[in-house]
């Protein structure tokens, strides 16, 4: 039996590229927290006027960056709990919907399948057989090399732990974000370190796609990457 989800939808000046037509098609069980990380651009007008009924909107005063406007999502709702009554899963979804939102069923299975018996199940952009996955050769390349060095430094195990859809149980919800996190940009390594590799499940996805106008300029975000998993493996290896 599904249930009902919440998914935290993080957006920084996204008035030019945001497609709120699509939020309107999603499952009929999924809510939507979209929150306005500070945008300047009239992001937070378009989607008051446009989001769905089954949707809200969290505004942020100033620019935190992605890491904390989901962790600023998820504790909402954590503390709101009459916003969502009812929902007993809590995710975050890309604003540019790369992952569709047909997606958050296949997920949402399995966290349900598994009971208390895992605490999360993100996607993973795994280009096989029966799948539809459209990434760049250079973002695939850069993401094979991210996954080494995050294996090799934290001992993960993650395929893709950076893909941009993912779903909680929302009595995690705490143990994963209450506290801020070290990195703005890597914040999702961080989010497995606390729960703990065995609890989470890496599920492959039947569809993504790359879309363009990403803000993040990928040669300047390396070094700030790289330093970041030094920076949380100091943090968490003790």
């Amino acid at each position: 039996m599904s249930k009902n989800v919440i998914l935290i939808v993080p957006c920084y000046n996204e008035a030019n590229r945001i497609d709120l037509a699509a939020f309107h098609k999603a499952p009929g069980n999924v809510r939507f927290l979209f929150v306005d990380d500070g945008s300047r651009d009239g992001t937070a007008a378009k989607i008051e006027s446009g989001k769905p009924v089954d949707a809200a909107l969290l505004r942020l005063p100033r620019n935190c960056g992605k890491a904390e406007a989901v962790r600023q999502g998820m504790l909402h709702v954590l503390n709101h709990p009459g916003i969502f009554p009812g929902c007993e899963m809590v995710g975050f979804w890309d604003a540019d919907l790369a992952t569709p939102l047909d997606e958050v069923p296949a997920l949402e299975a399995q966290l349900l399948a598994a009971g208390r018996g895992l605490d999360a199940v993100i996607g993973s952009r795994v280009k096989k057989l029966g799948s539809k996955i459209e990434r760049s050769w250079t973002r695939h390349i850069l993401g094979r090399i991210f996954t080494t060095i995050s294996d090799n430094l934290l001992n993960l195990s993650a395929y893709d732990s950076q893909c941009g859809a993912k779903i909680f149980r929302k009595d995690v919800i705490d143990k994963a974000f209450a506290e801020p996190f070290v990195s703005r940009w890597v914040f999702d390594v961080e989010v497995l370190l606390r729960l703990g590799t065995d609890r989470v499940l890496e599920s492959p996805l039947r569809a993504w796609k790359d879309v363009r106008g990403s803000k993040i300029n990928i040669p300047s975000a390396s070094f700030r990457i790289i330093r970041d998993l030094w920076v949380i493996r100091r943090r968490y290896k003790k």
